[in-house]
Order: structure tokens, then sequence, then C-alpha cells
């Protein structure tokens, strides 16, 4: 999710500053043809916001797949959501010892209606969705972790996880550090499951795609079962924490650190971009404080897959 308009403003201006350097400087030397600029300049400022650029499509690694896969990668989409499908090839853990044959949180209702909502992924089975007959685990590294940062990831869960249908559990701290890719089973640091998902406190430095207005990046890895559907096996969250320690320092900060958590909390659960500054899944923080009807029919979704006792 994307930061307020000041300091998009403020970005923006050194970029495009960048650009006519750049421009003055390749009208005597290079005749190539134009090229789209860093990933920064697509943190659009509110007077630009009807004509914006249009981002290169997500890239998603693709395994061997039942049916036709749809990843959600709209073109005016800010890239703070990754997807991937895990290769058939890879070694799978064991079915894990907390599965049940029941799900493990009520199953949310849905408000009326059928919009609102994108998926991350999807096939001609479903969207990828994580099961809802186990826990979603999470591990935490709060290297780069603002002050408070543990209440804002309390309440942000406490704002989806229900709408979800998830019974989450934080399994406490980790010393994993976001990487773009990381390892769907760690035998060494987590045992022989799958991955929990990772919430990591970091900065532009160690991921470049939180540079800009890029406050979080949020999404999951998955894989097919025996029918062919998209299962959510693990997944990350990455924090920009210098983003949020001055996001705090304004009035209204908290609230909206807790709804950039959410949102990529969200991404993390399998819902996408939509165009739709009332809805907490919109590209840009407008003010959203919580879920909107369309979050929650498109969690409600997710939440009515079957257990999976094949993955």
């Amino acid at each position: 999710m994307t930061l307020g308009p000041q300091r998009r403003r403020r970005r923006m201006l050194r970029r495009l500053a960048e650009l006519d350097r750049l421009d003055a400087r390749s009208a005597s030397v290079d005749s190539s043809p134009w090229r789209p600029p860093s990933q920064a300049m697509y943190a659009v400022p509110p007077v630009a916001r009807r004509r914006r650029l249009t981002l290169l499509p997500l890239v998603v690694t693709v395994g061997v797949t039942a049916g036709l896969l749809w990843v959600r990668t709209a073109a005016t989409d800010q890239i703070d959501h990754v997807a991937s499908l895990i290769p058939v090839s890879d070694a799978r853990p064991p079915l894990a010892a907390d599965a049940t044959l029941a799900r493990l949180a009520p199953q949310p209702i849905s408000p009326g209606g059928s919009s609102g909502f994108t998926f991350m992924m999807e096939n001609d089975l479903g969207a990828a969705a994580y099961d809802p007959c186990r826990p979603l685990h999470l591990v935490v590294n709060g290297e780069a972790a603002p002050a408070g940062a543990d209440t804002i990831l309390r309440d942000a869960l406490a704002m989806v996880a229900p709408a979800a249908g998830l019974h989450v559990v934080v399994d406490g701290p980790t010393d994993e550090r976001a990487q773009e890719k990381r390892p769907v089973v760690d035998r060494g640091r987590y045992g022989n499951r799958w991955s929990p998902a990772l919430i990591a406190w970091t900065t532009p430095a160690s991921d470049p795609r939180l540079d800009g207005a890029t406050a979080g990046i949020g999404g999951s890895q998955a894989m097919t079962d025996a029918t062919g559907r998209l299962r959510n096996v693990t997944g990350m969250v990455h924090l920009d924490g210098p983003d949020f320690t001055q996001m705090l320092t304004r009035p209204e900060g908290r609230t909206e650190a807790v709804a950039v958590v959410a949102h990529e909390l969200v991404h993390l659960f399998g819902l996408g971009h939509v165009e739709d500054d009332g809805q907490l899944m919109g590209a840009r923080y407008e003010g959203q404080a919580g879920l909107g009807d369309g979050d929650r029919r498109g969690l409600a979704r997710l939440a009515a897959a079957p257990c999976a006792r094949g993955v």
C-alpha cells in the first residue's frame, strides 16, 4: 500500500528532477528507445491519479497446474503484492500435526452482493486460499520495527483474521530476514513443515521493492493439491520500518499504520487490489480505516475453501 500525498509529492519531484537530468544527457548521446522509469515513479500523487502510468505485469513463477491459472495484476496496480506457484518437483513436508477435519474459526458471513474484490491467484477451480482447518502460523522479525509494532500487528490481525475465517497463531520472533525469495520449507530453522508466514519489519535496503512510497508488500506461495485446487501454504509481509516510524508521528498515524498492515495481511490471505478507495484493498491509502463490504465478500469466498488434507 502506498502512503499519503505529501510524501508521494516529494518523491515525485525528486524523480522528475532525475528524469530531467537524464533526458538532457540522453538528448546528446543516446537515441535508444524510451524505457519505463523505476518502480517508485508509480506512486502517483493525487493530482495525477487519473493519468496513472502503466506498470509492467507481475512476474509469477508457474509450475504444473490443473486448469487455467489466473494471476491478478491489474495494469494500474501499485506493486505491493506478490504471488507464486511452487513447482510440483519441490519436496513437500508431511501433513501438519495440527491439521484437523473441521474448520477452526467460524465461517464469516458475507455481505450481500458479488463485487468489490479480486483474488491474487486463481484457476478454474477457484482462488488460492489457506486451509481453514489448520492454524496459519506467523513468525515476526522485528529488526527494523517501530515502537509499538507488536500491538499494531495484533490490532491488524484482530481486524482481518475473523473476516478471513482463519485461526492465526503468532509463533514468536525469528532471525529470518526479509528476502525476495524464501524457502517454502526451511528445515534448519522451522523443522519439516511448511515455513510459517514471515512478518518482517525491514528497510528498502533489504527489500528494494519498498523503495518510494510503498510502505508494505504482502503475498503467498501456493501449490496445487491432488484435485488441482490452489492452496496457499506460506507467505510473507514485508513492512518498511522507517516509513512506519515516520507515520506514527502524525496525529492519525497509528490508525494509518494498522490499516496498512491489515492491507498487506489481506494480500497474504489471498485478495488483490480493487479500484475502489472505499475498500481496504484499494491500492492507495486514502483513509480506509477498516474492511469494506467488498473486502468482506472476497475474504468470505476465500474462507469457503474445503479442508486441505492432501497438503
